[in-house]
This record gives C-alpha cells, sequence and structure tokens, in this order.
C-alpha cells in the first residue's frame, strides 16, 4: 500500500505548492521589512517569522494530511460541519473585532483563529459527502433543497459577522459542485438571477457603510481619495510603478515608505507588481494556474465521486480568491478583504489552504491507477 501512495503521488503538484509557498513568505518578507535589508532583518521581523513558521508547519500538516485516506473524512461529515457551525456561532458572541467586524477568536496571545476560514474547508468536505451519498439526483429542484440548506445556514452566520468575502467564496465553492454534481443548466442560471438579487437586496437592507462604501468606491477612487479609495488608488499606484520588470524585492516605493495599506495581506500582489513587474506578477499567476489546473487534473483522476467534488471544490475556492484578490488591486473588483491563498499573510488562511491541498494529495494518492 505505501508503495503505490507513493508511486500515485502528485509530485508535480506537491513542488507547485512548495514554490508558490516559499515565494509566498518571501514577498511578505519584502512587504514587512523596511529599511537596509539582510538576513538578520528578516529573522527579526515577526510578521516574517511567523509566515515562516506557518509555511514549514502548513506544508509538513499538508503531508501528513495527504497520506491519509480522504475517504475517512467522508464518514465524519456530522462531526466536521456542527464544529464548524459551533465555531462561527461561537465567535459572534464571544470574538474579537477588527475593522468593524468580528471574525476572530484569540488563542493565546499569539494566534487569532478565524472561524470561516476553516469553514471553507468543512463546506467542501460536508457538501461532498452529502452529494456523494446514494449519488443524490439534482435532475429537479427537490434534490437541490438539502446541498442548499446544508449551506445556507453556515453562511448566513458567516455573513453576520459580517463577512461578505467569505459569504461569496460560499457560493463559488457550491455552485462548482453542484455542477459537477449533475445540477441543470437551468438550476444553475435560475440560482444565478436568485443570486443577484438576492445581493441588490443585501445591498440595500442588510450591508453597513463601509461594506457599501467598498462596492461603489472601486469603480471611481477618486471621489474619496483620503479614505475609502485611498487603498485603491496606492495599489494601482503601485503596479503601475513596476513597469514592466519592476523595482526588484524591498526596493518598492509604494511598499517600502507605507503608502500601501495592508500590503502584506489583502494588498500583497500589489506589493508582487511593484517589485517584480509585469513580467513577474504574469509568471506568478501562470504558476498559479498551473496549481488549479493540476487540483482539476486530480479531480478527473479521482477514484470516486466524493474526491471528485472535493477536488472540484479546492481548485473553485482558490480560483475564486485568485480572481476577486487580483481584481481589487487593479480596481476591476470590490474590496472585500480576500486574502490571496499561499501569499497572504495570516495563520488561518494558510492552515486551511494547506488543509485543503492536503486533501487533494491525498486524492492523488489514493486513487485505483497510476496515472503520472
Amino acid at each position: 500500500m505505501g508503495k503505490k501512495l507513493l508511486r500515485n503521488y502528485d509530485y508535480v503538484l506537491l513542488l507547485t505548492i512548495v514554490l508558490i509557498s516559499a515565494f509566498g513568505v518571501i514577498m511578505v518578507g519584502s512587504s514587512s521589512v523596511s529599511g537596509e535589508i539582510s538576513i538578520s532583518a528578516l529573522f527579526s521581523n515577526r510578521t516574517f517569522v511567523k509566515q515562516l513558521v506557518w509555511a514549514v508547519g502548513g506544508l509538513v500538516g499538508m503531508a501528513l494530511l495527504s497520506f491519509i485516506d480522504y475517504s475517512e473524512w467522508q464518514r465524519l461529515k456530522l462531526p466536521i460541519y456542527f464544529f464548524s457551525l459551533a465555531l462561527l456561532i461561537l465567535v459572534i458572541f464571544k470574538g474579537t473585532s477588527a475593522g468593524g467586524a468580528q471574525r476572530w477568536i484569540a488563542i493565546g496571545k499569539l494566534f487569532n483563529l478565524q472561524p470561516s476560514e476553516l469553514a471553507k474547508i468543512a463546506i467542501i468536505i460536508t457538501l461532498s459527502a452529502t452529494m456523494a451519498k446514494e449519488g443524490r439526483s439534482l435532475e429537479r429542484w427537490s434534490g437541490l433543497i438539502v446541498p442548499l440548506l446544508h449551506v445556507a445556514v453556515p453562511m448566513l452566520v458567516i455573513f453576520l459577522q459580517p463577512d461578505l468575502g467569505t459569504s461569496l467564496i460560499f457560493m463559488a465553492i457550491t455552485g462548482a459542485i453542484l455542477f459537477v454534481a449533475g445540477m441543470r443548466w437551468l438550476h444553475l442560471a435560475v440560482m444565478g438571477v436568485g443570486g443577484i438579487i438576492g445581493s441588490v437586496l443585501a445591498f440595500l437592507f442588510v450591508l453597513k457603510p463601509y461594506q457599501k462604501s467598498r462596492l461603489i468606491i472601486f469603480r471611481d477612487p477618486w471621489q474619496d481619495p483620503f479614505d475609502d479609495g485611498w487603498q485603491i488608488i496606492q495599489s494601482k499606484v503601485a503596479v503601475g510603478s513596476g513597469q514592466f520588470r519592476g523595482r526588484g524585492l524591498f526596493k518598492g516605493t509604494q511598499t517600502q515608505l507605507d503608502f500601501l495599506p495592508e500590503k502584506n495581506t489583502d494588498f500583497i500582489f500589489s506589493v508582487i507588481g511593484e517589485e517584480l513587474g509585469f513580467l513577474g506578477a504574469s509568471i506568478f499567476l501562470l504558476v498559479y494556474v498551473f496549481l488549479i489546473w493540476r487540483v482539476l487534473k486530480v479531480a478527473m483522476e479521482a477514484k470516486d465521486s466524493f474526491g471528485r467534488y472535493l477536488c472540484v471544490g479546492v481548485a473553485a475556492m482558490l480560483s475564486f480568491q485568485l480572481l476577486v484578490n487580483v481584481g481589487m488591486t487593479i480596481s476591476i473588483m470590490p474590496v472585500t478583504g480576500l486574502p490571496l491563498p499561499l501569499i497572504s499573510y495570516g495563520g488561518s488562511s494558510f492552515l486551511t489552504t494547506m488543509i485543503s491541498l492536503g486533501l487533494v494529495l491525498s486524492v492523488a494518492a489514493h486513487k485505483d491507477t497510476s496515472i503520472f
């Protein structure tokens, strides 16, 4: 069994994950350390060291998780679902607040857990298990009731935190898994229209003022250049100033002089654009798209529907976050606060991404045939 797992293991995917993670640590360092750059300066920077620890620990955990048969998680569907839901409810009453949202649970003094991040992988596992059970039919509307309710409950709790970005990720994951599971185009179209109507109603009656401002200001940030539009303007300046080859690592003026807000989290792609230019940013995006394609390749080769849905859910999560994060840095998407997986600073996001990719590697390792 051990030899079969090693033979089936997707080493190309593993190497791609390692390369992107290492690149992410470097970019977090470049966006966090200013002044004279040296090895000692890097390792004296708490943000860089924490990201490095998360990266190394996450990669080790991902590798260990990949050798556990992913089908074991299908049996734990209910415990995973209710534990995740309990954490989401707990954060409403006991969570810590930042930026107008209450999304974190303090774990001691060193780490803040964001339950909505863990909920993403929980919903991928549990929705995949729900759809794989007994080959649930989606030919009729009645077949959609259970999976949609399954997702709606945690998504509503997340929306109330409020966390609009993660709620949208849930919609992307759900749509992708249900589509691959056999949902009809008509159902998908009706759900899309319903989502648009729901979004308009949410904008009018549910969203808080700062969320409405983010959705409006991205079209013309110069309406409020010193407040809500500041992030977008500085991000576009950073990306544009990188030109073709970039200013060089640790040499971005917008980054090093702290003009760029949230530079190691939400707007880290702006740092990539400024310091590595169009060329470096394009290479990064190509490698990231290759990662997503490799995940979809594993989905196509999975031995069962549960494994296939898992991989599709992970691919949808990564694709949506990549699209939105990069889009908001160049002002074609509103600012939603979504991190760039494997690149942005943050333990909860990195942990979630590593768990999800560990599951994908497990699907690859436990397939019936050796296709590499």
